[in-house]
């Protein structure tokens, strides 16, 4: 493949790229495991509810989306009772329908994951290559 400018190739890659992360795994485990491991510190191990049985859907239920650079990662847990969603009342702590230790008080597992993965770039760097790799593109 031959390119005529750098713009062309960058585009190139540009959707290579997209196209890896979309039909890869290993980007969104990587995003999903992160996620769930602040999940687990930032939320469960904070508090122990004393109104409600845990159900632990926030830490399993994740979902993806292509967007127009690439892909979305988020948890899409909602409240079976009120459709609300319950990663933002968390990541905020705004929005809870009954007074506890942490009404108001946020739990950012959202900002902290996403913290985590832009300290270590070498992760989903070494992520994107193997999706890369599963498509047919050689990298290094």
């Amino acid at each position: 493949m031959e390119f005529k400018s750098m713009k062309e190739l960058k585009a190139y890659i540009d959707s290579k790229a997209k196209e890896a992360m979309n039909k890869g795994t290993h980007v969104k485990s990587e995003v999903i495991e992160t996620g769930k491991a602040h999940v687990q510190s930032d939320v469960y191990d904070l508090y122990s509810p004393k109104q409600y049985d845990r159900t632990g859907q926030l830490k399993e239920q994740w979902d993806t989306e292509e967007t127009a650079n690439g892909m979305n990662v988020f948890p899409s847990r909602r409240d079976e009772d009120t459709g609300k969603y319950v990663p933002e009342v968390i990541e905020t702590g705004q929005g809870y329908d009954y007074e506890f230790d942490y009404n108001g008080r946020a739990r950012p597992f959202i900002e902290n994951t996403r913290n985590e993965l832009a300290a270590n770039k070498g992760r989903l760097t070494d992520a994107l290559k193997q999706d890369l790799k599963s498509i047919g593109v050689n990298v290094k």
